[in-house]
């Protein structure tokens, strides 16, 4: 039986990641065959990083006779859509996410952000947010590359491409996480004042899926966020506030179910 995340993972981590869990990108190189050392800008790395796996990606949908579909544009969701028969004929999402560790090493930096709770998740139907109708999934896939920043690299020094093996990569150590969203989900949003989905941040949960709705599933997780509001959406609308947390929200499930008898 094919296992999807196995077979996945295995490749990306073979093709992806040197022995040495080292970056192979070094910089960017112009025309005169110089080449300028990437900085530690995370929206930088994060774009960087996903259009080197991309084709990476691409490879492994030819290797299992797979069809890919990319997002077409940056706010859709997700990054990439797999079908074929090894997926049964059913819609894998696949969204690419990417962050760095803290100093403790235990921790990633503040989680991933999981997509927005509003837009397509709310309207299953719909193709305004999603490549295709939400409903039409059968699974939602997070890739998530971590890695560790490297300080100390002079941004602004130039290299000839002689130089090319004395140049240190910017970030190293890298890791691929390959879980379902609602297993490494968190109960509360990203970080800042997002309507995204955070995940949580402990590593070795994040690696073998444990996260708060790791035991309840995936339903449980749709529906939390379905209804999840924040203060100032509640507010605005001139509500109260169904929930916060997980606990919470099994007393306003309960409740909800009992006006429905």
């Amino acid at each position: 039986m094919f296992d999807f995340a196995k077979e996945l993972k295995s490749h990306l981590q073979r093709e992806f990641i040197t022995d040495r869990k080292d970056w192979s990108i070094k910089g960017f190189i112009d025309a005169k065959k110089k080449i300028y050392p990437i900085s530690l800008d995370t929206k930088l790395l994060s774009k960087i990083l996903e259009l080197t796996i991309l084709p990476l990606l691409i490879d492994f949908c030819k290797k299992h006779q797979l069809e890919h579909y990319l997002a077409k544009n940056q706010i859709q969701y997700p990054d990439v859509t797999l079908e074929g028969k090894l997926l049964g004929m059913k819609k894998y999402a696949l969204d690419i996410k990417t962050t760095y560790r803290t100093g403790t090493e235990k921790n990633i930096r503040r989680g991933f952000t999981l997509g927005s709770f509003r837009g397509c998740l709310r309207d299953t139907r719909s193709t305004r947010y999603s490549r295709f109708p939400y409903a039409e999934y059968k699974k939602h896939w997070i890739l998530g590359i971590i890695y560790s920043r490297r300080e100390g690299n002079d941004e602004k020094r130039v290299y000839d491409l002689n130089e090319l093996p004395t140049i240190k990569s910017v970030i190293t150590d890298l890791e691929i996480i390959l879980q379902e969203k609602y297993k490494i989900a968190n109960f509360l949003p990203g970080s800042g004042n997002t309507a995204n989905i955070g995940s949580i941040t402990n590593l070795e949960k994040l690696r073998n899926g444990r996260g708060p709705f790791s035991e309840y599933g995936s339903e449980v997780f749709e529906n939390y966020w379905r209804n999840y509001l924040r203060n100032e959406d509640a507010e605005r609308m001139g509500i109260k506030r169904p929930y916060a947390n997980l606990e919470e929200y099994f007393r306003w499930k309960e409740r909800q179910q009992k006006r429905k008898r």
